[in-house]
């Protein structure tokens, strides 16, 4: 398991694991494997994806068989809510919803605003 960046360039794996199965004819085994925040917040940035690669040889005839996935990390979504009407030349108030999907607090956010009209934004401390 490693990030990848936007760019499409792998880091460096940050968590192997080796399974060893005897699956009977016919069936089908499964393997689980649950990554946490913690464990690959360090190695990810803000567009990154996690890139999970599953590699399997059949002892009894050599074959090997291979499996690539890409997971997109989603950012969480603002919700703007206009709580008046609009009028032009007046003030409009606006109602901005966060939920921190994370398993800890968010220091340090700021929260800029732009929009036809503002002249210069001005970062909201949250």
């Amino acid at each position: 398991l490693c990030a990848v960046r936007y760019t499409g360039v792998a880091g460096a794996p940050f968590r192997q694991e080796q399974h060893r199965r005897t699956v009977p004819p016919g069936e089908e085994e499964t393997v689980t494997m649950t990554v946490t925040f913690a464990e690959y917040q360090p190695h990810v940035g803000d567009q990154d994806a996690l890139k999970l690669t599953v590699a399997g040889a059949v002892q009894e005839t050599g074959q090997v068989v291979a499996k690539e996935l890409r997971v997109r990390l989603h950012t969480p979504e603002l919700t703007l809510t206009l709580l008046a009407p609009a009028v032009v030349g007046q003030e409009t108030p606006i109602q901005v919803v966060f939920q921190n999907p994370l398993p800890e607090a968010l220091t340090g956010a700021t929260l800029r605003m732009e929009g036809a009209g503002i002249a210069c934004p001005k970062p909201f401390a949250l």
